[in-house]
């Protein structure tokens, strides 16, 4: 039998050889292809999604409407950080926005305070769902400080803020969503939601200026050597904060302040022991209570001053934890981001020793401890510089430089602010 006329026939093979035969027919005739399509990532989904969308993002849309397009403006700051953000959002971020269903109209910052000048300027009603922030602490205060300066106050004040972290300092998305890299970030915004923070106001009482603010403001050699870190932000980067704080430790001015804080009522804070008790305890000859109205061993409504040298003064929204260092140590640990109210830090004293115990108490979370250092959970904060003292306030990385007898007011604008997406553990 030639090989030309010979016919495979199957009822003449053996058992086993026919059942692969009929396996593999079955596979070839059975699968199936997906049609090749175009995506914004330049490359083929042919036969599979990939890997990382399929884990990551596909399935943790569950508090988003299923098939809705979220349209947001994302204001980039090219100048962030090692002058990364560019790479960062377009090669790691910008297609897993994309294929989770964002609508994205992007614009990147010319100069300093550009992304305040387009916060309060652009229609909100073409960008419902929030304005994203690529970069660090400072552009997302510069977003914050437009949209509240906005003639339509009612609505902008709910738009929600998206943070990609890119820059220098990213404590804000670190410690209220505990998220430290970009990917992530995109990933939790993927996921949909948003977290109400509490919202402070820093005003220049004698100009009438108020800035806002959702980390901390702080005064005396924080704010001298964030002025002094400007000199360093084109060659140095992160660095530059490093720079300033050894050259203005080698130089450091006593710093003179004035006080008047509004403790919180004991009432709402019962880990925190009643304030007349703190109050008596840190009285000098250079402190005073005044206004008080003692209900019960407690305090109402009292105004308490402090008055002398001060190494530094915050005020914080939350606790403060730093995304970079190795031991992310936290200023304020009882501050929470919504708890309605401001804490308080006063370091009294002057002086390079003192000021060098603290810095390294505060690596090892040990700074409130130190004697000298005050811890109060306040409503309401005024601080006026005394003599030659800094005039200027920092408020999340911006300076604020006020003139002659500068006297700032902390105030509290508690859930006044909302961002985009939830800490991975409230998801769970």
């Amino acid at each position: 039998m030639s090989l030309q006329s010979f016919r495979v026939d199957q009822t003449l093979l053996p058992r086993k050889l026919r059942r692969s035969i009929q396996r593999n027919t079955s596979f070839f005739t059975q699968r199936k292809f997906v049609p090749h399509c175009s995506t914004d990532l330049s490359t083929s989904c042919k036969e599979e999604v990939p890997n990382y969308l399929a884990v990551n993002v596909l399935p943790d849309q569950s508090n988003t409407r299923q098939g809705a397009v979220r349209k947001v403006l994302v204001i980039l700051n090219p100048n962030s950080g090692f002058r990364s953000s560019r790479d960062v959002f377009y090669k790691k971020v910008q297609s897993k926005l994309k294929l989770s269903g964002f609508l994205m109209e992007v614009v990147e910052t010319a100069y300093a305070g550009h992304a305040k000048i387009l916060a309060s300027t652009v229609d909100l009603s073409k960008f419902p769902d929030g304005i994203i922030c690529v970069g660090g602490d400072g552009i997302v205060n510069e977003v914050l400080n437009g949209l509240l300066g906005r003639d339509d106050f009612e609505v902008a004040i709910r738009l929600p803020i998206g943070i990609i972290p890119a820059g220098s300092d990213n404590s804000l998305v670190w410690t209220v969503l505990g998220i430290k890299d970009p990917v992530s970030a995109a990933i939790v915004l993927a996921k949909g939601g948003f977290t109400p923070i509490d919202v402070f106001a820093v005003k220049w009482i004698k100009a009438g200026v108020t800035h806002f603010g959702l980390t901390a403001s702080y005064y005396g050699f924080v704010a001298d050597v964030l002025e002094l870190s400007e000199n360093f932000r084109l060659h140095l980067g992160p660095f530059r904060y490093v720079a300033a704080g050894l050259l203005k430790f080698l130089s450091l001015p006593q710093y003179r302040f004035e006080v008047d804080y509004l403790p919180l009522s004991p009432g709402t804070n019962p880990e925190l022991k009643p304030l007349t008790e703190k109050c008596h305890e840190q009285l000098s000859d250079d402190d005073k209570l005044r206004g008080g109205i003692h209900l019960d061993g407690r305090i109402e409504d009292s105004w308490v001053t402090r008055k002398g040298e001060f190494l530094g003064i915050f005020v914080c929204n939350h606790f403060c934890k730093p995304a970079r260092g190795l031991l992310s140590p936290v200023i304020a640990p009882k501050a929470q981001h919504d708890d309605g109210s401001l804490d308080l830090i006063l370091v009294h004293g002057s002086g390079r020793l003192k000021l060098f115990c603290f810095f390294v108490a505060y690596q090892l979370c040990w700074h409130l401890l130190l004697p000298y250092v005050e811890y109060v959970k306040v409503k309401q904060v005024k601080i006026r510089p005394v003599g030659n003292t800094h005039n200027g306030c920092g408020v999340d990385g911006e300076l604020l430089r006020g003139e002659g007898k500068a006297e700032w007011q902390c105030s509290l604008l508690p859930g006044q602010g909302r961002l985009l997406g939830r800490h991975p553990g409230a998801l769970k």
